[in-house]
């Protein structure tokens, strides 16, 4: 039996009612407060709004389902997880209905949810349409990721798949050029052209993108760095790259 997801903070919970807005029914199961936040007017407020029941538990309640070191607000949900994945034929479709060319990052089995969080929210920021994620040797969605990303998980298609080199052939039969980052490539990413749809492909802390998937990659990229420092971690070489495609892609 999977564990259950858990959404806690205010600026989640705010995201997460913005998502149904939008379209994502049936996101938030079961919704608890704290006394506190219940007497917080903008807290309240927004609840009421959406007409949602909610339970009042004790913070040492919400430590007990999200962690004691959880920045939860005095506000926990358990979400619908289910409604958290978007479908990656679904995700293409979108992708060529765009009149123009669209971005997907996919992760290669990253551990760390605050890097997660930090990268889709980068993704959101710089105008990416779906992030990818392996199912399996993948930290997915949780708690963690969710507050990390402020919410942002609602704001981007996030597809679940199965074979990451699979997945990347199937991107480059539906027009999309692979760029796998990594220290050690040969294409700068200052001189890269992004012209065209395209799949940035993030490598894992420490060990980085896997051999296999990187040969899958059409561009190896690397970010020129003082010699100083020896590297970036995932998500400030992901929102260096993200930026850099925003600039040439966005007005």
């Amino acid at each position: 039996m999977r564990e259950k997801v858990y959404l806690y903070g205010k600026n989640p919970l705010k995201e997460a009612f913005l998502a149904k807005e939008r379209g994502l029914e049936d996101l938030i199961e079961k919704l608890y407060l704290t006394r506190q936040a219940e007497a917080d007017p903008k807290i309240i407020g927004l609840i009421q709004a959406e007409k949602m029941d909610y339970e009042i538990i004790t913070p040492g309640e919400i430590e007990a389902l999200v962690g004691r070191n959880a920045l939860h607000q005095g506000i926990c949900a358990i979400i619908n997880e289910n409604s958290l994945y978007a479908d990656l034929d679904g995700a293409l479709k979108a992708a060529k209905d765009k009149s123009e060319s669209s971005l997907f990052v996919l992760l290669d089995e990253l551990e760390d949810p605050h890097n997660v969080g930090a990268i889709i929210r980068s993704a959101v920021a710089f105008g990416a349409d779906a992030v990818l994620m392996p199912e399996h040797n993948q930290t997915l969605l949780n708690g963690t990721v969710i507050k990390a990303s402020s919410g942002m998980i609602f704001s981007i298609p996030i597809v679940k798949i199965g074979n990451i080199n699979t997945t990347l052939k199937k991107l480059k039969d539906n027009g999309f050029w692979t760029y796998g980052l990594t220290g050690s490539g040969d294409t700068k990413l200052s001189e890269t052209k992004f012209d065209t749809s395209c799949v940035i492909v993030i490598g894992g802390e420490g060990k980085g993108i896997r051999e296999k998937t990187l040969e899958h990659c059409d561009f190896k990229l690397s970010i020129s760095i003082d010699p100083k420092c020896e590297s970036l971690n995932a998500s400030n070489a992901a929102a260096v790259t993200l930026y850099e495609w925003r600039k040439q892609n966005k007005n």
